[in-house]
């Protein structure tokens, strides 16, 4: 049996020799066009992942910019309300006391304009300076608390404290007020220990005591008692607590008194008065890291609870 053979002339390879270099070069620059494409998209992608990450620390940074100002924003509006408040606060102060303070001398000038004093009744001469002792001790009052108010608002800080024993200082304010307890026929019930020492500011304590022990007389019931505590439970603060008998406070009184101006109680109960004195009291206490809080003592009164930052304490024996 006879193979075939199938011989290729060499003509044909010659021809079709260029057509496949041609497509093996077509076939190797795609292949290295795939290449450099695949390379180029990784380096975009990786030069976009970097851009994206520098994006977000920027907006990272930037909410957090946003949030400070904003903070920044609050604390602005808030010290601007409390400006106006200071400033509204102190306009107050200064009419109260310009008001009250002209009573004495008014009552002067009547006294003076009388052609002859001696056909005045003799009772009422009496009731007109009696009137008029009253009026200047207010009045003398009301001065030394606007001053020592004052003084407190051109420091930047009270450093002028002493030393004092705290029930001696309380006896002090009670004597003050000695014709009005006998009047009301109040009882005092002083439980502060005598021993009890404490270096603090002198003037700004007389001033809370005076105001607060003032306002449970005035407010309590005729006949009732006015309990004088004092708790020494803490390392760092002390604490007097000044209690009368007689009616609970509204919420919305209690909330002024603590939160908002004192004055408003007196408004609301149609007292007299203006209630300075409770608010230069929050002022200035606050001025030596100290608060004053009021609270109903489950329909038997009203205690207000004073509370001082303790420096240097001292027990004499």
């Amino acid at each position: 049996m006879r193979l075939i053979s199938f011989e290729i002339p060499l003509v044909i390879i010659v021809n079709l020799l260029p057509k496949i270099v041609q497509s093996q070069t077509i076939i190797t620059l795609l292949i290295v066009g795939i290449v450099i494409s695949k390379t180029l998209i990784g380096v975009l992608i990786y030069f976009l992942i970097r851009k994206n990450r520098q994006l977000k620390v920027e907006q990272l940074k930037l909410t957090t910019a946003n949030s400070i100002l904003s903070e920044q924003a609050i604390r602005i509006h808030h010290y601007n309300e409390e400006l106006k408040i200071a400033e509204s606060f102190k306009t107050k102060v200064l009419s109260i006391a310009s008001h009250d303070l002209r009573a004495p001398f008014a009552s002067v000038e009547i006294l003076l304009a009388i052609d002859d004093i001696s056909l005045v009744d003799k009772e009422e001469l009496k009731l007109i300076f009696l009137n008029l002792k009253g009026q200047v001790a207010r009045s003398r009052t009301m001065l030394e608390e606007v001053l020592l108010w004052t003084e407190s608002q051109l420091r930047d800080k009270l450093e002028n404290t002493e030393n004092c024993n705290i029930r001696d200082q309380i006896e002090a304010v009670l004597g003050i007020y000695s014709l009005e307890i006998q009047r009301f026929n109040l009882q005092i019930l002083n439980s502060v220990n005598p021993d009890f020492w404490v270096d603090t500011h002198k003037g700004i304590f007389a001033f809370v005591l005076r105001n607060v022990i003032s306002n449970a007389i005035k407010y309590g019931r005729v006949g009732g008692t006015i309990t004088l505590q004092l708790i020494d439970d803490q390392r760092d603060r002390w604490e007097l607590i000044v209690s009368n008998e007689g009616e609970e406070l509204s919420s919305e009184v209690l909330h002024n008194l603590n939160f908002v101006n004192s004055w408003e109680r007196k408004k609301a109960e149609n007292n007299k008065g203006a209630g300075l004195g409770i608010s230069l009291c929050k002022d200035l206490i606050k001025r030596i890291d100290g608060t004053v809080k009021f609270e109903n003592k489950n329909g038997t009164g009203v205690s207000v609870r004073i509370s001082f930052p303790r420096k240097v304490y001292q027990a004499v024996s």
